[in-house]
């Protein structure tokens, strides 16, 4: 296989990742549309609203004192693909068998403890779980010397991101490439 070829599609991995890592993975949204029978027209208002990123979410539990959880999302999502992709290179260029042949196993092996596949399985559970999710609730409040019948309508949004299709798509081209290399022994 063309070395260039080689090059060239291990780069397309790394262009995967990078917007798959820095690019939005989900938003969160929370609202609730409040009628009532002294307002005129219902309210809504937006309670909580989130978008993260790998990255952003990373640091954010690590400022949550989270240590353990960042450490491992930093080491499956980031750090193991680019240490795999890195390594790829590194045997598209040595000269000698041995190293290789060595190199492309070693990637093989990291590619099975990378994890990758298990956070966009994750994260497209978490959204499937949380998309569209409503919650009604009537209530009376006493309100000067009579009861008002207050209803409460929300709505919890999730929606995948750009990042989560960038991310997912290194992902099946890593799984393949690898696969491509292993077997033609072109690495």
């Amino acid at each position: 296989m063309n070395r260039l070829l080689i090059v060239l599609l291990t780069l397309v991995n790394f262009a995967l990742l990078y917007p798959g890592v820095t690019l939005a993975i989900y938003s969160v949204e929370i609202t609730t549309l409040v009628e009532a029978e002294i307002i005129a027209d219902p309210v809504e208002v937006t309670v909580y609203q989130q978008t993260r990123s790998i990255l952003s979410t990373i640091s954010e539990l690590w400022r949550s004192a989270d240590y353990l959880v960042s450490f491992l999302i930093l080491v499956f999502s980031i750090i193991v693909p680019v240490t795999k992709g890195s390594m790829l290179l590194a045997s598209i260029f040595v000269a000698g068998e041995t190293v290789k042949k060595w190199l492309v196993l070693l990637v093989d092996l990291i590619g099975k403890w990378s994890m990758a596949d298990v956070f966009v399985v994750g994260v497209l559970l978490a959204f499937l779980a949380t998309r569209d999710q409503v919650q009604e609730n009537l209530f009376t409040v006493p309100i000067l010397l009579r009861q008002v019948e207050i209803g409460m309508e929300t709505h919890l949004t999730s929606t995948l991101g750009p990042g989560f299709y960038y991310f997912l798509g290194y992902c099946l081209f890593s799984i393949f490439w690898t696969q491509v290399l292993k077997r033609r022994g072109a690495a």
